[in-house]
């Protein structure tokens, strides 16, 4: 019944996180009085006490594995969202942190992620910023280009996504892919500095449609396929089909995301 561990030190940034999301999904839950489910109903579910999953939504206690995902399976979560819990709460695969700009970014990460033959780039958690691109990335996506070193803050994901506009014309599926950037965006606004949310925010609500995506869940549809539709900037050559993948490295552990969109040789999408 304790329901699962403290988060300390560098873990408490991803329990924030995971914590606003169990607590949206229990808002957005009706008892069977048509209600809104209590935190006493929903610990219940979970087979946890009141006061351990209290510390869940708090971000103060890490779920175990077996009791959140008993929770999501009676509260029928998406596939999609349950998967992102899970890595949440499983000791390993987030390493978020507020950190200066610029990060430690070593001549090794380089090499790796240079000699991918596909876009790729490194993004720092829970900002979204733009560490390193690979060249194959500025050439398929150049608004992803990384600050200079001397820059006073960083290149953003999700500020170039809303103000950029090649991202409208490179992203064929545009409206789902930036809404789900900012729907993450709202759960892991938590595990930001104060000060470089309100830059993101400040700089995304230059784009009419951030208001709406900020407030509203994006189609849970989109969530079903990874796969992407990227068109040629230039127009040199014609629209390909991508998967959208993300990853931490394992071995050796590494702080920053990968983010790579391989060609989909297997899928043929009308562009």
């Amino acid at each position: 019944m304790f329901g699962g561990t403290t988060a300390a030190g560098s873990n408490w940034q991803p329990m924030l996180v995971l914590g606003a999301m169990i607590q949206e999904l229990r808002r957005s839950r009706r008892s069977s009085c048509g209600t809104t489910l209590t935190q006493v109903q929903a610990a219940e579910l979970a087979g946890v006490s009141v006061s351990a999953y209290s510390k869940w939504e708090e971000g103060r206690r890490r779920p175990l594995p077996e009791n959140l995902l008993t929770l999501c399976r009676a509260l029928e979560v998406e596939d999609w969202k349950t998967r992102k819990m899970m890595a949440l709460a499983s000791e390993s695969p987030y390493r978020v942190e507020m950190g200066k700009w610029p990060p430690k970014i070593t001549d090794e990460d380089i090499t790796v992620i240079e000699a991918l033959p596909f876009p790729a780039l490194y993004r720092k958690l829970p900002e979204y910023e733009i560490i390193y691109a690979n060249q194959t990335c500025l050439e398929v996506y150049p608004m992803f280009a990384p600050a200079p070193p001397d820059s006073p803050r960083p290149a953003n994901m999700i500020e170039r996504m809303m103000t950029d506009d090649r991202s409208r014309v490179i992203f064929a599926d545009w409206p789902v892919i930036a809404h789900q950037m900012v729907y993450m965006m709202r759960f892991w606004s938590r595990g930001m500095s104060p000060t470089r949310f309100a830059e993101i925010m400040l700089t995304c609500q230059q784009n009419p449609d951030f208001d709406y995506m900020w407030k509203n869940d994006p189609p849970a549809h989109g969530f079903d396929s990874n796969r992407i539709r990227v068109r040629d900037l230039t127009g040199r050559r014609a629209a390909s089909n991508k998967i959208l993948r993300s990853w931490f490295p394992s071995h050796p552990r590494g702080d920053f995301e990968i983010v790579a969109t391989p060609d989909d040789v297997r899928a043929e999408i009308p562009t």
